[in-house]
Order: C-alpha cells, then structure tokens, then sequence
C-alpha cells in the first residue's frame, strides 16, 4: 500500500515538502525542520497501526504533514513541536506528547477511517481537506 503526497504542500504557517527518502516542513522566516523514516521494529508498528502498513516513508510524510495541518486548523498557530524543532528550542514533553497524539489519531482517521470520537471539530471536513492536499487517489 503505497501513498502519495504532494511533493510541495503550502499551507498557512509553514511548507511542507517531501521526495523518496524525507520529509522537510519549512518555516517562512527560512527555518526547517526534516523527518526520516527509522526502519525499527516500534516505526512498523505504529506505521501499520494507522493504516500504512510497511509504506514507512508514507508515514513518516504523513505524520509531518498532520502535525502542521491540525494545530493550523485547530488552533490557527504553527505546530508548536515542529516550530519549536525549527529553531533550536526546548519542545515541551507535555505538549509534545499531545500533538503526537493528536497527529497519529488524524492518520489513523485518514488511513484506517478509524474516526476520532470528539466534539468540536468537522473531522469530515478535515479529512477530506487534508486527502485533497495530499493528492489522494481513490
């Protein structure tokens, strides 16, 4: 199961770009942040998890773009781990461990169609925004 994701996606706070090895979310004060896949055991497993199977990279191209997407939807900010990460600064764990979580429940969502069960966000709405950015072709 291989996915696709445009290779440039502009969105409202940062860029996120990407080609066959990572993924790299840009900044337009000129930072940037890049992701590699790590071919571990715990990497699959969470990669299968939501709905990647062992398309690593897919999932590593993905997660960025998640990060970035939610807090700008949700919040109207950069992602704060992401920025943070950019520019040299401390990320907190708390807040860290909350934007993972939010980032990899929207994956699953994506991939798996396993749907958050929240109030307060159109998560329709936001899954086929995101789907639309990352060239989805079904």
């Amino acid at each position: 199961m291989a996915y696709c994701i445009a290779v440039n996606i502009a969105l409202k706070y940062c860029t996120v770009q990407s080609d066959d090895m990572m993924a790299l979310v840009s900044f337009p004060d000129g930072t940037s942040v890049g992701a590699v896949p790590h071919d571990t055991h715990d990497y699959h497993i969470v990669s299968h998890r939501l709905g990647y199977e062992d398309d690593i990279l897919a999932y590593c191209r993905e997660h960025e773009f998640a990060h970035a997407f939610l807090e700008e939807k949700i919040y109207d900010r950069p992602s704060q781990v992401l920025w943070n990460l950019a520019h040299g600064l401390e990320v907190d764990d708390r807040a860290h461990a909350y934007e993972e979580l939010a980032a990899q429940t929207f994956q699953r969502w994506l991939r798996s169609n396993e749907r958050p069960i929240t109030a307060g966000v159109d998560w329709i709405e936001l899954k086929r925004e995101a789907l639309a950015l990352l060239d989805e072709r079904n």
